[in-house]
């Protein structure tokens, strides 16, 4: 028979093989007793389960990746005890982290406790930029939070499953947000202790952060229907700016001038990436972001600056590259009617080129360097892309480019006036992490 405080926690995982031992060692070690430890495999492919073969858990398999949600569900469904606790496989609990949450279980109201998330190593741009703009705590002293982060908590089973179970539709992020929000509409209390502290080992490069942190959003934007029409969707573009406008002053306030690179990339990695899933969203199974050969690229470039250039048509811009690859003819439209802007502003050759690799491996994965440098001589040999604006062409999306390329240039002017040597700055930044 369970007793009335007792705790089982749980691990969702997917190829976690670099952290999942030290998160285990951590669990073991907890001065609260645990009954047991259930690990939710959610169909590895590297040597997870290897890891945790010499500790004493219980592993329940997704014969496929379902996601962070359904592992959660998983775990909840293969749990009888009354206090549900759980650990991303990238944390490593403090002794007394377990001891710490449960002690704020003083009143049937309150359905959950979540800890501090502290980042291990910020020795690296990309890691320091994760732990100052998304960071998983609030703050020092114990509080009601808006919402728990899921990374290390504690909840009553029972309101966890009176509450409806974490929403599936959230593969990797948002589901503690949604959870909560529930919780919170049902009535009960929510508690963030600080003192219950778990490290951080998550480690992150420019490209994977970018990522993250658009997906660690797409929850709350996709909520808010931002997604559902044009109007909604130049919103969030401009969300996009404003989002990076702010980091970039307030790191630069913090004297964290190594990370301003980052915001400044921000905008334009966000937006494109908004792109690619606004023209997919009804597309099933895809992302917008299509797999595409390296030849498919120089297609998509010379058949846009081919049919601009030469098309004797006035009314239009003829295409012989099918839909499927409208998102990379509308980065390529949007580099070269910006292109012009940016190098106005941004003095260095390898800046510009860095920041165009970065964007082409982020959002397509392909790093052709005589592709690059032939866009590169585009923009800043002509001066006239603006017309893609003014004639249609059946694959480009011309209230995004025309949104987008006129807010940057605006956004541009703005920090020029802020700070005159803001570009100079963005610009060693990105020399640290532009190799």
């Amino acid at each position: 028979m369970n007793k009335p405080g007792e705790v089982s926690l749980y691990i969702p995982c997917f190829n976690a093989a670099k952290t999942i031992f030290s998160c285990l060692e951590g669990v073991f070690n907890q001065s609260y007793p645990i009954k047991e430890v259930v690990v939710i495999d959610d169909g590895s492919t590297d040597e997870t389960l290897k890891k945790i073969a010499n500790f004493k858990v219980r592993v329940i398999g997704h014969k496929k990746n379902y996601g962070l949600a359904a592992s959660r569900n998983t775990a909840l469904k293969n749990i009888d005890t009354g206090f549900v606790a759980s650990l991303d496989a990238d944390c490593v609990p403090q002794e007394t982290w377990l001891a710490c949450l449960m002690q704020n279980f003083d009143s049937l109201e309150i359905a959950g406790v979540g800890g501090r998330l502290v980042e291990k190593d910020i020795s690296e741009p990309a890691d320091l930029w994760r732990s100052v703009h998304m960071r998983q705590h609030w703050g020092d002293e114990k509080m009601q939070p808006p919402f728990l982060f899921g990374s290390n908590t504690v909840f009553r089973r029972e309101a966890l499953v009176n509450a409806g179970f974490y929403n599936e539709t959230f593969k990797s992020n948002y589901e503690d947000v949604d959870i909560c929000n529930r919780l919170k509409t049902a009535g009960y209390a929510l508690i963030y202790e600080s003192r219950a502290i778990a490290l951080h080992l998550r480690r992150d490069d420019l490209i994977s952060i970018l990522d993250n942190y658009w997906e660690w959003h797409l929850g709350y934007y996709q909520e808010e229907k931002l997604y559902s029409d044009i109007e909604k969707f130049i919103f969030k573009l401009k969300e996009n700016i404003g989002t990076a406008n702010r980091y970039l002053q307030e790191d630069a306030a913090s004297g964290r001038p190594g990370l301003l690179y980052l915001d400044f990339l921000l905008a334009l990695h966000h937006s494109l990436k908004d792109l690619g899933y606004f023209i997919s969203k009804d597309r099933p199974n895809s992302s917008g972001e299509e797999n595409q050969t390296l030849l498919s690229f120089w297609l998509a470039l010379l058949d846009l600056v081919f049919f601009y250039r030469f098309d004797p048509a006035n009314d239009g811009i003829s295409t012989f590259i099918p839909s499927s690859q409208a998102f990379s003819q509308n980065f390529f439209a949007l580099v070269l009617i910006v292109g012009s802007s940016v190098a106005d502003r941004f003095k260095n050759d390898d800046y510009k080129k860095i920041l165009l690799r970065h964007l082409s491996v982020s959002l397509f994965g392909f790093n052709d360097f005589v592709l690059l440098d032939k866009v590169l001589e585009l923009f800043e040999r002509r001066r006239d892309w603006a017309g893609f604006l003014k004639r249609p062409q059946p694959n480009l999306n011309k209230v995004f480019l025309e949104e987008l390329s006129l807010n940057l240039k605006r956004w541009l002017d703005d920090l020029s006036g802020w700070d005159p040597a803001i570009f100079e700055k963005i610009e060693a930044s990105a020399q640290q992490l532009g190799q």
